[in-house]
């Protein structure tokens, strides 16, 4: 009797020719695994048929949300315009002939970098952006999540039709990048998964730079993922390419550590404590795992030898992933996710940097709400510096201890002007900055800063800041 195959993921025991076939125990019997189906299964069952209508109607879907994405004139949710400014930032100075500068200028007073991770995408796209302008960035996007579904599914070729595509389609951890934004995630993870086929195929050269691209592109989250893939898998590789395993991981690792220590010279790591930041990097790199898990997890599935896998399987997971969508919807921040794709740029907002509010250089605190940090990025290509990253643990959204504490906060910051929105206590319920602003102002000197209200004609309230009075 022919032993089954192992799993198609990588690392993997496979004969290590890929040339060589895997002898089948009939000739004359498709091989399940390859038609996209399950062991024991036929392309001829009606769950496979079933199935092919499924994933064209999935991929249509999918399709559909692509082009809305480069609909929008700027696409916008909860990750999206930190790509947004930072490829700005990379096209002017770029296309303006100076080069591309070590740190970003209107971003954490000029002391952010210009490459914090992304360097791959944000480099790329910045070289289209005197062509598309934002849509520069809505099309990466869109690349980095149809690269991270086509390279699932070379990767891992028995999930490439059927349900089992749909079950990749659907998996709610892929769902959300998109919508949510996630450039460099989705270019670090089709990274990840070309570099795990390439070891399947025992391209073990062509697999290390692709690990290392990927872990470049993102560090902080696919360094976790790659070192969980790896670690798992060890005990099931062939025990002759374990250490070779191993060391193009180890190998991979110390290339990508420039990458690291750039992560670590970001503001907002000193704007943040240490239990802040590793509760982000625990729920960010958790969620996003799933993103290369659930088709590993698919795939054992299929190849799995205890027990007969029910044609339907597949389905019910397809249908489970569906159902698992709304229970996402806010926790996840989907409802604003899917209401991108019909948002547009916020008007008071453009109606704020068009008014000449915006002083050339000077430091902005901009607090608005409900608008994916739109405002940020206006205020920024109007000719402010803002005062903080796009990241939001930087951002600080939460309540001031007292008036003492925000004084010596604005003072840290070196902010010369606040400007608030009538969104912002509407989404942000927790904080009392637009409370103490209107304390301050007219105050006086408090605490070595002064605070004036600034007459403007728009419902935004424009504030002064004064320090070293």
């Amino acid at each position: 009797m022919t032993e089954p195959a192992r799993p198609d993921t990588v690392p993997t025991a496979a004969d290590p020719n890929p040339a060589t076939p895997t002898p089948a125990a009939d000739p004359g019997t498709p091989d399940p695994a390859a038609a996209g189906g399950p062991p024991g299964r036929t392309d001829t069952d009606g769950w496979e048929r079933s199935g092919r209508v499924a994933v064209a109607v999935v991929g249509a879907a999918w399709v559909v949300i692509g082009i809305l994405i480069l609909a929008r004139p700027v696409f916008i949710t909860h990750d999206s315009l930190s790509n947004n400014v930072h490829v700005w930032w990379i096209a002017e100075q770029l296309w303006g002939g100076d080069g591309v500068p070590w740190r970003i200028d209107v971003l954490a007073n000029g002391e952010a970098l210009t490459f914090p991770y992304a360097s791959i995408p944000w480099l790329t796209s910045a070289l289209v952006w005197p062509v598309l302008g934002d849509r520069a960035v809505s099309l990466w996007l869109v690349l980095g999540f149809a690269g991270t579904v086509a390279a699932t599914f070379w990767t891992m070729p028995s999930l490439r039709r059927g349900w089992w595509a749909v079950a990749v389609l659907t998996n709610p951890a892929l769902v959300i990048s998109p919508l949510l934004g996630q450039l460099p995630f989705l270019w670090s993870t089709t990274f990840t998964l070309l570099a795990m086929g390439c070891w399947h195929r025992n391209r073990r050269v062509l697999a290390v730079v692709l690990a290392v691209a990927a872990q470049v592109t993102h560090p902080a989250v696919t360094m976790p993922i790659v070192a969980v893939v790896v670690l798992v898998w060890l005990p099931l590789e062939r025990r002759d390419r374990r250490w070779p395993l191993l060391g193009c991981w180890a190998l991979s690792v110390l290339l990508s550590l420039p990458a690291v220590w750039a992560v670590f010279q970001s503001p907002v790591v000193a704007q943040t404590t240490l239990v802040t930041q590793v509760a982000a990097l625990f729920q960010t790199a958790g969620m996003r795992l799933l993103v290369v898990l659930v088709p590993l997890v698919l795939v054992g599935i299929q190849h799995q030898r205890r027990v007969r896998v029910p044609g339907w399987t597949p389905v019910v997971l397809s249908v489970l992933f569906v159902a698992l969508q709304w229970p996402m919807y806010r926790p996840f921040g989907m409802d604003f996710g899917w209401g991108a794709l019909r948002r547009d740029p916020i008007p008071e907002i453009d109606g704020f940097a068009a008014s000449g509010g915006v002083t050339d250089g000077d430091t902005f605190r901009v607090l608005s709400g409900f608008d994916g940090k739109y405002g940020l990025y206006a205020v920024a290509r109007a000719g402010g510096v803002l005062d903080a990253e796009f990241f939001p643990e930087g951002l600080h959204r939460g309540p001031f201890a007292s008036t003492d504490e925000y004084v010596a906060f604005l003072r840290e910051r070196r902010v010369d002007h606040v400007v608030a929105f009538p969104s912002y206590d509407r989404r942000y319920r927790r904080s009392n900055e637009t409370d103490l602003l209107a304390e301050l102002d007219g105050a006086g000197c408090v605490g070595g800063v002064r605070v004036d209200r600034v007459a403007g004609p728009g419902t935004w309230t424009l504030y002064d800041v004064w320090a070293d009075c």
